[in-house]
């Protein structure tokens, strides 16, 4: 009897170990794209010359959508996409931004970001754009409109990070890290070697 109650507890951990290493890994197998290239651009976009620090004292402690995390320790998407809206005229910190979506159906049980709700929280004057795939001609393209890109790459340790793309200097990137009080929006490929996903925020048509 203890034998199959040993045998039916090794099951388990292997079962939990696996799933823990699929939720880990399973993000780093989509297809990613360098954090240098696409079209030689030498721009910079309206940018604060600050970053909004997901730790900020002011939100750091605040719940994150309704999920178990907080702006803290999970925030850097809305940290993020609150510098691009702000850039783009709609003044929001991260925990103003957090509220309105909160409010506005704008996020998934887990924290992440609805992208459909951006136009609710910003007053149909900024909107989201979705993209299956990581792409430099998608992010050169929403530069040169005047748009901002958000971008997914991960930390050491394989933890999922997020930052707002504010210009291009040739074919490096220009970055804002919302864990990092830079004063000057730093090289992405100082941040990354690789890019897994990019949404872009701009203007609604």
């Amino acid at each position: 009897m203890r034998r199959y109650a040993f045998i039916g507890l090794l099951l388990l951990v292997l079962v939990a170990t696996s799933c823990v290493m699929l939720r880990t890994c399973w993000p780093r197998l989509s297809p990613a794209i360098a954090s240098i290239g696409g079209k030689d651009l030498y721009l910079r976009l309206p940018d604060a010359g600050k970053t909004l620090l997901q730790k900020d004292k002011r939100w750091a402690a605040d719940q994150l959508g309704t999920s178990t995390g907080t702006l803290g320790s999970h925030g850097c998407l809305v940290s993020s996409v609150a510098m691009a809206c702000s850039n783009l005229g709609v003044k929001l910190t991260p925990k103003e931004l957090n509220e309105r979506l909160k409010k506005n159906d704008g996020f998934l049980p887990q924290g992440w970001v609805v992208w459909n709700a951006i136009p609710r929280v910003t007053d149909q004057k900024l909107a989201a754009d979705y993209h299956p795939a990581a792409s430099h001609k998608v992010m050169d393209a929403a530069l040169e409109r005047g748009s901002y890109p958000v971008v997914k790459y991960f930390l050491l340790g394989g933890v999922q990070h997020w930052g707002v793309i504010v210009g291009k200097d040739g074919q490096e990137y220009l970055a804002r890290d919302p864990l990092r009080d830079d004063k000057e929006p730093v090289k992405l490929s100082e941040l990354t070697a690789k890019i897994y996903a990019v949404r872009v925020i701009r203007r609604a048509k």
